[in-house]
């Protein structure tokens, strides 16, 4: 295995977004990464929402070729202040597919324990 694939191999045993403690307590904010390239002097993303950094910073490195700068950025998302549950789900299903893509980039299929995921 290649060190791409052993990065996201690890990544893929988190299946759920890394708490982030904002003022009303420890769960009020969750950590989101993407991949960003800049692009008329403003960050665009091209990939992602990722569970975990490793998953964001593999896809960057496989994008460089392409995009020239690609990198992994993270994002704070606020549980409290205009919370739509359908909006967490939205992006906890985005996050999977983008490992699911990020998956087939890198030649390999997603581990089971990643795949199911238990809602959130």
């Amino acid at each position: 295995m290649t060190t791409h694939q052993e990065r996201f191999a690890e990544a893929c045993k988190t299946t759920h977004f890394a708490p982030y403690p904002l003022k009303l307590g420890p769960d009020s904010g969750y950590v989101v990464w993407d991949v960003q390239h800049v692009r008329d002097g403003q960050k665009v993303t091209i990939d992602g929402p990722f569970f975990t950094e490793d998953e964001a910073r593999g896809s960057a490195d496989l994008l460089r070729g392409t995009f020239r700068g690609a990198r992994a950025y993270q994002g704070i998302y606020d549980r409290i202040w205009n919370y739509d549950p359908r909006h967490e789900q939205v992006t906890v299903d985005q996050a999977r597919m983008s490992r699911t893509l990020l998956a087939i980039r890198l030649g390999i299929e997603v581990p089971h324990n990643s795949a199911q995921g238990a809602k959130e």
